[in-house]
């Protein structure tokens, strides 16, 4: 007798499997706009969702506002800096640099920009944090973080500067408020104040009542003139910029627009370039190929308007340059790049009498730099001042 056995299997219940997570419209499209165009004409074929996504004439206008507002953080500027800032002094004639203060901030930050400079006091914004120097009495503090500001976008608008009627120093930074992941650009641009205490004290960030005019030039240093800070206007505003610079009064903590002269287009890429020169607000603007016309404006405390810029003179010399000082007879000091110069107004002649990048520096073996980007050079004026925050 022949039995058959079997063995039931088990059928296994299978789970369904979970579903995948789905990124938004609006982060795909956040993501998108930040990629250059070979990218994105790559990411259309992704998918047809993508492909309708980049082929979309919002997104066109949202990805070249994002591109247009690059430019203004100079797309050649380095995003890895060494993190030892060194202060030498130099006087014309001398052979070497000498040393003054050196700070290590061991891997704090990834980039610097332009420093700004007030009675001795030096102001280094950096990507993670801003610094106050006094090179002179080699003093450093971190400022406080400013917990107002959003974080998906770095904002470098800032500057230092003395408030006439205290006498106390300020730094003012923009912030914004907000950000759209549309075009990965900050909304809502607003201003904060920190008043620098020489006598000790907690100091804190505070925002300011007056609204922005305009939004400012995100990755410029402001320029501080008898008690006012000026900075560019922004370029990728929906309309045509104005014909003039964004001030903010550190008396009053109040701004306002300063009308630039009638000749200077803001709209022009490297219009002109701001400066301070002699106590006086200075542009210095590009004429044409062979010529550049150097201007300036006397600031009052009491405020800027119905001031007059003033014509000082055309130099005969192409390309871009900052006046440095006014000379006895007719002579103009200017940095180029490494290069300070000597230009005389009566012969247009230009005397390079130092080369920054080979000039010797006190304490350092090499006579030149490596991997050198940029030099700070500013008019120095050595102070007491304490600083603490």
């Amino acid at each position: 007798m022949n039995l058959k056995t079997s063995r039931k299997r088990k059928r296994k219940t299978s789970t369904p499997p979970e579903p995948v997570p789905e990124l938004s419209d609006q982060i795909v499209q956040g993501i998108l706009v930040r990629q250059p165009v070979k990218s994105l004409l790559r990411c259309k074929a992704v998918c047809q969702a993508w492909r309708a996504i980049i082929s979309d004439p919002f997104f066109t206008r949202a990805h070249l506002r994002w591109s247009a507002s690059r430019w203004e953080e100079e797309e050649g500027w380095p995003t890895n800096f060494s993190n030892h800032i060194r202060f030498y002094q130099w006087q014309q004639g001398a052979s070497m640099a000498t040393f003054m203060h050196a700070e290590d901030f061991d891997c704090k930050f990834s980039f610097v920009r332009y420093f700004a400079h007030c009675d001795g006091l030096v102001l280094a914004p950096t990507d993670t944090g801003i610094y106050l120097f006094n090179p002179a009495t080699r003093e450093t503090v971190t400022l406080p973080i400013s917990i107002r500001h959003h974080e998906e976008v770095h904002c470098c608008c800032i500057g230092l500067g003395r408030d006439p009627r205290s006498g106390k120093y300020k730094v003012a930074r923009a912030f914004y408020r907000s950000w759209d992941p549309d075009t990965g650009m900050g909304t809502g641009m607003r201003m904060e104040v920190l008043t620098v205490s020489c006598n000790g004290g907690a100091a804190a960030w505070r925002e300011i009542a007056d609204d922005l005019p305009y939004p400012a030039c995100n990755w410029r240093t402001a320029m501080t003139v008898n008690g006012f800070l000026f900075w560019r206007v922004a370029k990728h505003l929906p309309g045509l910029p104005p014909r003039g610079l964004i001030h903010l009064s550190l008396a009053d903590e109040t701004l306002g627009i300063t009308t630039l002269p009638d000749s200077v287009d803001p709209v022009l890429p490297d219009a002109f370039a701001l400066d301070e020169l002699h106590g006086e607000l200075c542009v210095t603007e590009v004429t044409d190929d062979e010529t550049v016309t150097i201007w300036t404006l006397a600031v009052q405390e009491d405020g800027v308007q119905g001031q007059c810029w003033e014509q000082r003179c055309i130099v005969q010399l192409g390309g871009f340059f900052h006046p440095l000082a006014f000379l006895p007879g007719g002579r103009i000091m200017l940095k180029a790049g490494f290069d300070i110069s000597i230009y005389d107004m009566a012969t247009a002649k230009l005397t390079t009498v130092w080369q920054m990048d080979r000039l010797k520096y006190q304490g350092r073996r090499a006579r030149t730099w490596k991997n050198l980007f940029v030099f700070n050079a500013l008019r120095y004026t050595e102070s007491l001042v304490r600083i603490t925050v």
